[in-house]
């Protein structure tokens, strides 16, 4: 039998799109999943029968991989990568080095991934899968101090080929050490007129941003069951949904005049180098929407966060990440 405990996931971003490379890389998740469909050619015939169907076949399939737990900052940069931008190295001299995502708006310059998925105990009978051209479709970052505290994350990727089953993992590697990042070291920084990270305002309760890339599977007469490869004809489009102890009018009045909001998102963790380990996610929006709820009978106001491209920082959202990695494997 499988067992879940015996899950396990590796995998290596692609030099070449589409061309699958052993992986390099062990990937840690708390929850993993493949979600396959196979559509089904059977069609309702008319044989003068209460019976519909006679045949059936199999048609195209769509293959897309899922993710979710706590977020390091050794993981962060690997899905940074997939969903923000290609960034190979860290920079800094020291033991800290850091990792600047700051999204491209004119080319696609995301890395795709070969992934390999299934349970160690079983795979020699009980294959898992190795899907290649995995592109980033969603990821969702969330701070607060709830539960335990933990930054978490929430990722789907799509499959651009027909995935293969496979009989063992390949590539010899080994387990790392990886330094969580904690909502205690959270801080929240709002301003409209001052430069980003100028205004630490402590009313806020959580933060979830989520960003969509908008790939598509896409398909050609290519004798496979699968897709030709996964492009990005859309915008890339992202929300951040922020809750905060209802203490002023300031984001009422920004609601009804749409002020430009810049939101830093800052984590910071333990000692490293000259600096900390810490994740910077900076947001350039206006509110969308506005309504008034409660935690526990204080009242709170949820915001949503709608992107706005902002001519300084050349985006409307950027990722930097501070930690012990020089480069991304």
């Amino acid at each position: 039998m499988a067992l879940r405990v015996f899950q396990s996931a590796r995998a290596a971003l692609e030099s070449t799109r589409g061309t699958g490379l052993t992986p390099t890389r062990l990937i840690y998740a708390e929850e993993m999943a493949f979600e396959q469909d196979v559509a089904t050619i059977k069609p309702d015939e008319h044989r003068a029968s209460y019976n519909p169907n006679y045949s059936a076949s199999a048609g195209p399939e769509k293959n897309a991989i899922t993710m979710s737990g706590r977020i390091s900052y050794d993981d962060l940069i690997w899905w940074a990568n997939l969903f923000v931008k290609a960034v190979a190295s860290g920079t800094g001299a020291g033991a800290d080095k850091t990792w600047t995502f700051l999204p491209t708006a004119t080319s696609d310059d995301v890395k795709t991934a070969t992934i390999q998925l299934g349970y160690t105990d079983t795979i020699g009978t009980a294959p898992g899968i190795e899907q290649q051209f995995c592109m980033g479709e969603t990821l969702t970052l969330h701070f607060e101090k709830n539960d335990d505290g933990a930054v978490t994350f929430d990722a789907r990727l799509l499959g651009g080929e027909a995935l293969t089953q496979i009989t063992a993992f390949t590539g010899a590697l080994s387990d790392r050490v990886v330094t969580l990042a904690s909502c205690n070291g959270t801080v929240l920084f709002a301003d409209q007129a001052s430069a980003i990270g100028s205004t630490q305002d402590t009313t806020f309760v959580s933060l979830d941003w989520r960003l969509n890339l908008g790939p598509v599977q896409f398909y050609t007469l290519n004798g496979t069951t699968g897709p030709t490869a996964v492009y990005r004809p859309d915008y890339r489009r992202w929300e951040a949904t922020l809750v905060r102890q209802f203490t002023s009018d300031l984001y009422w009045d920004d609601y009804g005049d749409k002020t430009v909001q810049k939101v830093r998102c800052r984590t910071t963790g333990p000692v490293l180098g000259s600096s900390n380990y810490k994740i910077d996610l900076d947001l350039y929006g206006v509110v969308t929407n506005r309504r008034e709820t409660d935690i526990d009978g204080v009242i709170t106001e949820e915001l949503t966060l709608g992107q706005i491209y902002d001519t300084t920082a050349t985006a409307d959202h950027q990722l930097v990440i501070v930690n012990a990695t020089a480069a991304i494997t």
